[in-house]
Formats: C-alpha cells, sequence, structure tokens
C-alpha cells in the first residue's frame, strides 16, 4: 500500500511540475485532429488541394506534396507557443555556423531580449572593415525571432557561391503584437527595434552606422511592418524589401481607424494599432513631409493568396508618385523559403543597390 501511495505521490509531483508540457502536448494533438479533419477524401494525409489559406508549402517541409503529422505537429508547435523575448531556433533547421543567437539587456523592460545574427565569414577576415546591415522581420504572430532563421542557410550559400558583398543579418523578435506598440497587451515590438535592437546591433558589431549602409527586410506580417517603418521611419533605412504583405488588412485598418481586426482566421481578435498607423495613411504621409524615401522592393510569389492586394499597394504607391520595384516568384506560394531559393540573389542585390529585375 506504502509502495502505491509513494507513485501515486510521485505521478502527480511529475504533473503539478509538468503541467504546462502536458499541457501543451495535449493541445498539440487536439490541433492536430482539428487539421486532419480537412482530409475531404479521408486518405489519411493532408494536401495542398485540402489545405484552406495561406502557405500549403510552409508546412510540407520536405516538398512531397503532403502534410505528414510531424511536419503538422512542427507547424503547430511553432505557432503556439507562448510569446517569449528569447526563442531558440527548431532543431529542424540545418542552420550555418556563423548564425549566432545573441541578446541585450532592454533598457526599457529591464529583461534580455534575443536576436538571431548571421555574421558573415569575411567579418572575421577583415578586422578593420565595416558592414552593411538587414534587419529580417518575421511573419506571424507572436514574435519569435528564430521563426525565419533558416534564410540564413541560403543567404550564406548564396554569398558563398555568387561572390555577393557580404552583409550582417539580424533576424528581430516583433513583440507579442508582432511589429507594433500596443498599450493592450504591453508590448512594444516596434519601440524595442528601431530605439533598442538598431543602436544595440550598431554599437556592438562593426557596422555602417547610417541609413546607406542599413537595409530592411521583412516577409507577411513582417512585409507590412517593414513597409510601415520604412514611411514613419526613413532616416534610418536606404533600402526596404517588403514580401508577401496584406495590405488588404493595412487598407482595413485605415478604414477602422486604427483597429485591426483579420477576418482570415478563426480568431476574432481586434486589436487598436494606431489611427494612421497603415501602410496607406503613413505613405500618404510622407510623401506630403517632402523627406527622403527609401530605396522600396515590392515581391510576391505568383501562387500567394495576397498578391492581389499587393499589386493593389503597387498602384497605390504608383498614384503617390512614389518610386518602387516589383519582383516576382513563378510557381512560389506565401513561402519566404522558397522564395529565397528561386530569387535570394535578387534580394541580397537589391540592398547592395543593384537587382536583376524579374516581372
Amino acid at each position: 500500500m506504502k509502495v502505491r501511495w509513494i507513485l501515486l505521490s510521485l505521478f502527480l509531483l511529475t504533473i503539478a511540475f509538468q503541467y504546462k508540457t502536458i499541457l501543451a502536448f495535449v493541445g498539440t494533438e487536439i490541433a492536430i485532429y482539428s487539421i486532419k479533419q480537412l482530409d475531404e477524401n479521408s486518405d489519411g494525409q493532408i494536401i495542398k488541394s485540402e489545405w484552406p489559406g495561406l502557405g500549403f508549402s510552409l508546412i510540407d517541409f520536405d516538398r512531397d506534396g503532403i502534410a505528414s503529422d510531424e511536419e503538422l505537429r512542427s507547424f503547430v508547435r511553432e505557432f503556439s507557443k507562448e510569446f517569449a523575448w528569447e526563442n531558440q531556433a527548431s532543431e529542424r533547421f540545418d542552420l550555418p555556423e556563423q548564425l549566432k543567437h545573441e541578446s541585450f539587456i532592454s533598457s526599457s523592460m529591464q529583461i534580455p531580449v534575443g536576436y538571431y545574427i548571421y555574421i558573415p565569414d569575411s567579418y572575421i577576415k577583415n578586422p578593420e572593415k565595416e558592414f552593411r546591415t538587414v534587419y529580417y522581420l518575421h511573419g506571424g504572430r507572436p514574435g519569435n525571432e528564430a521563426r525565419s532563421v533558416f534564410l540564413s542557410s541560403l543567404i550564406h550559400e548564396l554569398i558563398m557561391s555568387e561572390s555577393l558583398d557580404p552583409a550582417l543579418y539580424i533576424f528581430v523578435n516583433g513583440g507579442e503584437l508582432s511589429h507594433y506598440n500596443s498599450d493592450e497587451i504591453g508590448s512594444y515590438g516596434e519601440d524595442i527595434f528601431i530605439k533598442e535592437l538598431i543602436p544595440h546591433i550598431d554599437a556592438t558589431y562593426r557596422t555602417i552606422a547610417k541609413r546607406s549602409g542599413r537595409g530592411l527586410e521583412g516577409f507577411s506580417q513582417g512585409g507590412r511592418g517593414a513597409t510601415r517603418y520604412m514611411f514613419k521611419y526613413p532616416e534610418l533605412f536606404g533600402t526596404v524589401s517588403a514580401g508577401g504583405g496584406s495590405y488588404m488588412i493595412e487598407k482595413m485598418i485605415q478604414d477602422n481607424k486604427g483597429y485591426e481586426n483579420d477576418p482570415r482566421g478563426a480568431k476574432s481578435d481586434v486589436y487598436y494599432v494606431g489611427e494612421g498607423n497603415d501602410t496607406y495613411s503613413l505613405a500618404k504621409k510622407h510623401k506630403e513631409s517632402g523627406k527622403e524615401t527609401p530605396k522600396l522592393l515590392l515581391w510576391s510569389g505568383a501562387e500567394d493568396p495576397n498578391l492581389s492586394s499587393i499589386r493593389e499597394y503597387k498602384s497605390y504607391l504608383d498614384e503617390l508618385k512614389i518610386d518602387h520595384e516589383f519582383l516576382l516568384a513563378k510557381e512560389v506560394d506565401h513561402n519566404p523559403f522558397i522564395f529565397y531559393e528561386k530569387l535570394g540573389k535578387n534580394l541580397i542585390n537589391f540592398h547592395q543597390g543593384e537587382i536583376n529585375y524579374v516581372h
């Protein structure tokens, strides 16, 4: 009897200390079960034609046309994590040794804030040289500096094989409400990036610490963020490369006087992100200011559901007479990794002041 009670006590202690892990596991399995209801032909597999919404290829990591159980679990784990200012990359990514995870103590929050930085070999070999920086804003929500770091493998391969001028690539944590300040949830991703991370990078590494040496890039939610930032802080960035953004949402924010209500998902969360804090209002305000405009590139996959809204925003910029370029990758959906495989060299060249145009 005593042994039975001891075992029960150990079991209860395990539950007490591991309840978050257990709840995460249960939550993942419930999510997998829900996703499997998409299996219209009941063959036990989820294929592209059965997947609603954006980016089936983001789940189908091995590109065999099937979302396996393990791929679904990885996807759910990635996008169901509780928000944290420090995150580690998934073990499924094969990352270059030149990519480092670092952090700094936020002056406003007094806690560590994580970032990943790709440091090219030439940074070590040329200790007197100052380097350009490119800040990468991830997609999705909440913020996670590890979410897009697989791109560093593609960037490294291109720099090594194409003899491209290397830059420091910094992967940013966008805060709980990715790339926004929010009094509502007490997260200030915009301020942490603009006022703290950029000065930290310039103080810590040998950078060209002026707009001509500083690029900004982002995809999806990060593409929207990059476009907002370029018009709010044109003095900070020389080049801005914005991919896969849903400018439809930006237009809704303008029409809703600063309230974001994304109608594409199951949630009905509404956030106040600030009246006038959208890519439409900010572009117009910037144009009227007469300030110098960063060089802008909009990019998209030809099969990206957001393409139509990107084209609409492109037309709006044309109306404002704001110069920009457009890059389209054939046979690519809502996936920055595949875009980089096809046209990553163009994006890297863009931040160097060059581009091979693809329409």
